[in-house]
Order: structure tokens, then sequence, then C-alpha cells
């Protein structure tokens, strides 16, 4: 494949990237504004100035504007986990771990507290938000068994409930900030996984 090819092939990719960001952006300022379900593919086409044939293109469904990004999220929660000391508690790495959310969240506020508030309006959008947090689980337990003692009968599943539980923590804390228009995104993290620690 010559050089060409290949720089031409970044810049299709490149060109890609830019157009879905830009899909997203203008379709979540319609959602929150209209309501998911009250939001037509044809509207945030017009809105983004391109046709509902070309959407389909770069997204499959509408809801993957609302929850779609949660999917890199994982990874880079797992990156941060793994990375963590070893001998660091698996509730405190666990905590640790959603930094980078945080960072992502604290570098544009407003656009994230306003795509989690679509991403967690519909019943059935906040069952593939958890559904996401599932198969995060099934990432995440592995790499924190590491860090429980494997003396009890089931290490997987005990590795698995602390996973679920931080991931209840990060639903709930995430559906407060969304809510509340001000309050501190990794505060009220820390607030949730305390809560549960204190238990």
């Amino acid at each position: 494949m010559s050089n060409e090819g290949v720089d031409r092939s970044e810049l299709r990719e490149i060109g890609k990237r830019a157009m879905r960001s830009e899909i997203v952006s203008r379709a979540v300022i319609l959602l929150d504004e209209q309501g998911f379900d009250e939001t037509t593919v044809e509207e945030i086409s017009t809105a983004v100035g391109i046709s509902p044939r070309s959407f389909f293109r770069y997204f499959p469904t509408k809801e993957d504007i609302a929850v779609g990004h949660l999917v890199s999220m994982g990874a880079l929660v797992e990156e941060a986990l793994a990375a963590r000391p070893d001998d660091e508690p698996a509730w405190i790495a666990l905590r640790a771990a959603l930094a980078p959310l945080v960072s992502i969240t604290e570098a544009d506020v407003e656009n994230v507290r306003r795509s989690s508030r679509v991403a967690l309006s519909t019943p059935g959008l906040r069952s593939k938000v958890l559904e996401l947090h599932a198969a995060w689980t099934d990432t995440l337990a592995p790499i924190l068994s590491r860090r429980l003692s494997d003396d009890g009968p089931h290490p997987t599943m005990a590795a698995e409930a602390v996973t679920q539980s931080a991931m209840a923590c990060l639903y709930v804390a995430t559906k407060t900030w969304a809510a509340s228009g001000t309050r501190d995104y990794a505060d009220l993290l820390d607030e949730a996984f305390d809560a549960v620690a204190a238990l």
C-alpha cells in the first residue's frame, strides 16, 4: 500500500470522527431540550445538515448517540484499574480507576452533564447504561480479583459483586450529578463510594 493510500485512509477516518462528534454535539442538545423519544432522526439530521441516510452511516441507531460513548469510557476505566498499585485495596482502586471519567467531565462540564441527562432520560436508555456497566464488570472483575483473597469458595463471584457495587455507585452519583446542575462530580462519586464502604 502506498503512503498516499495510507494518508487518504487516515484522513477519511479523521473526517469520520469529526462528523460523528458534530452529530453527537448537536443531537444531544436537541435530545436534552425536546426529549429522547420526541426527537426524530430527521430532526437531528436537519440540525447537522445531513440526510437521515447519512446519519445512519455514522450511527446504527439513535440510541448510539446517547450511550455509545460509554464503550470507550469503559476501556479507559479498565486501563486505569490495571495501572493501580498492586497493594492498593480493591475498593479504593475501583474508585481511583474512575479518574478518567472525572477528567472528561471536568474538561466539558455542561456538555457531559447534558449527555448524562439524555442517557438516563428514558427506561430504555437507562437499561442500556446498566447493560454497559455489566459489560464493564466483565472486564474489570478479573483485574480486581487479583486484589482479593482467593480463600473463599467463589473468588470470581466476590470480585464481580464488588465491581457491580462500584458500578451502582457510579450510576447513582452520575444520576445525581446530571440532575443537580451544580454539584461536583468527583465529590458525588466519593460520597457514594464512602456510603458503601461504611456498611
